[in-house]
């Protein structure tokens, strides 16, 4: 593992879309500061989902990486679905609050019931941000 970590090292060369003060750029970067602390060197053993909402942009298109983007509350099924055929890889799940427990509650609830081998983080900002700011759950 080399001792300097650089964002760009995982990212592919676009201008990120995050809002000034938005918080998903800290998200992003320590997610991918844990992945390099755990030693990969790229993004090729892992495969991301994310749903529909501002920090389900973390992943997709930025990471050098698979990614796919679902229909809002359903990445945890896909996530699901990829890591039954690829267990190999490290399926990782973004969403916001909204996204996970407002519309895909039942999903995250299935999926910790049956230990799914894959990552959830759930970016937790209290509103459903890209459609004007209602609260979430």
């Amino acid at each position: 593992m080399s001792k300097q970590f650089s964002v760009k090292k995982y990212l592919r060369p676009l201008q990120l879309p995050f809002c000034a003060g938005c918080g998903a750029f800290t998200v992003m970067s320590e997610f991918l500061k844990a992945v390099h602390e755990l030693g990969y060197e790229n993004l090729d053993k892992f495969v991301f989902c994310s749903g529909i909402g501002c920090s389900s942009w973390i992943p997709s298109p930025y990471f050098e990486a698979d990614s796919i983007h679902t229909l809002h509350g359903r990445s945890i099924p896909v996530a699901t679905g990829i890591k039954l055929m690829r267990p190999d890889l490290n399926v990782v799940v973004f969403g916001g609050d909204g996204d996970i427990v407002g519309i895909g509650l039942s999903h995250f609830i299935h999926a910790a019931r049956r230990n799914m081998d894959m990552l959830v983080i759930m970016v937790n900002n209290m509103i459903y941000g890209m459609t004007g700011g209602q609260v979430a759950p």
